[in-house]
């Protein structure tokens, strides 16, 4: 109303204003990530999870991916003979190209065969429903619940809970915790994690990475002076 030269407008003062608090996310534990994906690849279903599931997940896991990045890719977003998949149009418009390694690539393959078997050309994203449509994004919570429980995993009574996205906060803390024992350079590499998982700013990224019970004691440290180095996401 001010911008529109309305003098009599009155903005509440930011000491008004209720603090915003991010919610901590579940940190899977390895034992937990092992379990899950062995009771996926034995999931028993008559819907096309049976042979997405793994694949489904596991470009979450390995990628970082969101979970409404997996939905929506399309058939030529994923290059299986180059081993690459293009997200399009995600948040923030922030389109980019993923590397895949042959483990991962090798998985989509074989996710890919059977939906080709059973649907042929009639599917538009990579990973669809019984109708072939695409997934639907309750689904994918649902299906997670079911193949954490079917691997007789514990969920808490209260507090944090384990959901598909818990599997891209577990990509960010696993890199840098792996970056830290290998003694790199973490300030170097944090804009390309940044750029990888499709962040628009390093804050984003670095919410994910405080969150690792291994990394507090060099939180502060990493984050002074890491702002303004974005360099090029390649594949190496």
């Amino acid at each position: 109303m001010r911008t529109h030269e309305n003098p009599d407008a009155y903005v509440l003062a930011d000491s008004w204003k209720s603090e915003f608090y991010r919610s901590q996310p579940y940190l899977l534990s390895r034992k937990e990530i092992d379990a899950f994906f062995g009771s996926a690849a034995e999931l028993q279903t008559t819907s096309p999870w049976r042979w997405q599931s793994v694949a489904f997940f596991a470009l979450m896991h390995s990628c970082g991916l969101r979970t409404c990045e997996v939905r929506r890719l399309q058939l030529q977003d994923v290059d299986l003979t180059a081993g690459f998949i293009d997200v399009l149009w995600s948040k923030g418009n922030r389109s980019r190209r993923l590397p895949l390694n042959d483990q991962i690539t090798a998985v989509l393959a074989d996710c890919n065969r059977i939906s080709r078997q059973q649907f042929g050309q009639h599917r538009s994203t990579f990973f669809v429903s019984s109708t072939a449509a695409p997934v639907d994004p309750a689904t994918t919570g649902v299906m997670f619940n079911r193949i954490w429980n079917q691997a007789g995993l514990p969920l808490l009574l209260g507090g944090k809970q384990p959901h598909p996205y818990s599997f891209r906060h577990h990509f960010a803390y696993a890199n840098i915790e792996r970056w830290m024992s290998q003694g790199r350079d973490i300030n170097a590499m944090m804009p390309y994690l940044s750029r990888y998982m499709g962040h628009a700013t390093l804050d984003s990224t670095f919410y994910y990475i405080h969150t690792s019970p291994d990394f507090m004691d060099g939180y502060a440290t990493l984050v002074k002076d890491s702002q303004g180095m974005i360099p090029e996401v390649g594949f190496e």
